[in-house]
């Protein structure tokens, strides 16, 4: 039989005890909290996968929590629009533009109906009715059969024969429309080659990819480098530009599997002159994408978190402006996935864009130009803007201290993010002009993440250079309003005898405003 156990060793044993219990309490918490992470991430893999892509706010989610002390006020009483009557859906129809060329088609009485069914008295023409209907001619190849004509000296001293138009390279097969058509197919309109490739075979034309992939190095070569070239001399020489990235599959050469490149967009302000979208690949997401485009470039940079700009930003001076859309997508991501005190920080900062599109409705409804929008949207930040961002971030400030918030969790981080990133998020406070989020430069890069859904990868680092400098062109196209394939087609023919000096004259918006300018006069 063991001896009782002294006073001592069983004080000992109770310590022990007393040990083991609090590491096992620790150990669950720590459970606990991976625990409800997990939880939060597996949701929001979710709702990535199944759940709705827009970022808009159901009201209803930030009625959860009643701040109050919300500022419920109006901007200023002239920013509200005035009311706007809805018109009822389905009624009416929007007429064809004047833009669409017309096919006029007469249709007449047969001869034996143009008389009188009561009287047999021969009717008369007493006007007309006339009936829009859109019609689509399909595309379709044809084979232009150039005859040169020949001319001789009688007494056979000379012999000449009619020049042919150029062609877009030596011997050139195909004119500079296909091109064109193929280069809009593919990066405007997201069709990989192989699909362009069974649309021609549909016609009875064999257009094999590895053709058409020398002909977009073509167009690369002849008009995309040296038009960029100019672009980006262009869009350095502007006070604010933005930047975002977005990752994307490259092959590497000789079959050596693939990596992630990136694919880095710079723009200017929208709204100021023409609005300049530049795209260039990058085979990292490294500091060297913004130190190797923005050289020595010194301004306000409008981007993310990204450390990738600290560089740059600390070498030329730059001044670093954030991007709150970044932040409010962070906290939505919470609430969505069982976070429900994100709404305190999501309230003022939807306050902050209520403030903001009331402005630019007031500046759209009274007319005003860049200079009084921007003195405007100066006023009412300092007025009502600080207010909702003072809010923010004392609500920032109160849920970073709360035991609840756990820093891996998706609140945390978004939490975290806001902390980390006030001084640049802060930057529109102090600069009217410019925006206080990057969807700008977002919207560019989502024409060409639809794309990537369709072709998948850049077959090469060389397919990537290729791809970003034609996607270039397509983003200027569009927001100069141009169509890219007359644009490329047109331009194809003039590069090659433009000099440097006017080759601005070549880029989406001067080609769309020499175009304008021979049209009036």
């Amino acid at each position: 039989m063991a001896p009782p156990e002294t006073l001592d060793e069983a004080i000992e044993r109770l310590d022990s005890v007393a040990s083991e219990n609090a590491a096992l309490a620790e150990t669950n918490d720590a459970l606990s909290r991976e625990l409800k992470i997990l939880r939060q991430e597996l949701q929001a893999l979710r709702l990535g996968l199944f759940g709705r892509r827009s970022e808009r706010l159901n009201p209803d989610q930030l009625a959860l929590f009643e701040q109050g002390q919300a500022i419920e006020d109006p901007v200023e009483e002239s920013t509200t629009p005035a009311p706007v009557k809805k018109s009822k859906p389905g009624h009416g129809r929007a007429d064809f533009s004047d833009l669409l060329p017309r096919e006029v088609i007469e249709i007449d009485l047969p001869e034996d109906e143009r008389t009188c069914p009561c009287c047999g008295v021969a009717m008369q023409l007493i006007g007309e009715e006339t009936v829009n209907r859109g019609h689509i001619v399909p595309a379709k190849m044809i084979v232009r059969h150039y005859v040169k004509k020949k001319y001789a000296c009688p007494a056979g001293h000379a012999v000449k024969t009619a020049k042919a138009p150029e062609g877009v390279i030596e011997r050139a097969k195909y004119e500079a429309s296909v091109y064109a058509h193929v280069t809009a197919s593919k990066y405007a309109d997201h069709l990989p080659l192989h699909r362009l490739e069974g649309i021609f075979k549909r016609q009875g034309v064999h257009l094999p990819k590895q053709t058409m992939w020398e002909m977009l190095v073509t167009v690369d070569e002849l008009m995309a480098q040296p038009i960029l070239e100019q672009m980006k001399r262009e869009l350095l020489q502007e006070p604010v530009l933005h930047s975002d990235e977005t990752p994307v599959t490259m092959r590497l050469e000789e079959g050596k599997g693939t990596r992630t490149g990136y694919a880095w967009a710079w723009r200017n302000l929208t709204g100021v002159g023409e609005s300049k979208v530049l795209v260039e690949f990058r085979q990292s997401r490294s500091r060297d994408g913004p130190l190797g485009f923005l050289g020595d470039w010194s301004g306000t940079l409008i981007s993310d978190g990204y450390s990738g700009y600290d560089e740059v930003v600390r070498t030329n001076g730059i001044v670093r402006a954030g991007c709150l859309a970044h932040a409010r997508r962070k906290l939505k991501t919470a609430l969505e996935t069982g976070s429900k005190a994100a709404v305190r920080a999501l309230r003022p900062i939807q306050r902050l864009f209520w403030i903001e599109r009331a402005v630019l409705r007031r500046a759209q409804r009274d007319g005003l130009d860049r200079t009084e929008l921007v003195e405007l949207r100066g006023r009412v930040r300092e007025r009502r803007s600080r207010v909702a961002w003072e809010w923010l971030y004392r609500e920032v400030v109160a849920l970073l201290e709360q035991p609840s918030t756990l820093p891996k969790s998706k609140l945390g981080k978004a939490l975290g993010y806001l902390d980390r990133q006030r001084g640049s998020l802060s930057t529109f406070l102090s600069d009217p002009r410019i925006p206080m989020h990057n969807n700008d430069t977002e919207r560019d890069l989502r024409h060409l993440a639809v794309g990537r859904k369709n072709w998948l990868v850049f077959g090469s680092p060389r397919g990537g250079d290729v791809a970003c400098r034609l996607y270039s062109l397509m983003l200027s196209c569009k927001q100069a309003g141009v169509d890219p394939e007359v644009y490329i087609e047109d331009v194809l023919g003039k590069v090659g005898t433009t000099p440097h000096s006017q080759i601005a004259s070549l880029t989406p918006w001067g080609w769309q405003a020499a175009r304008q300018a021979a049209a009036q006069g």
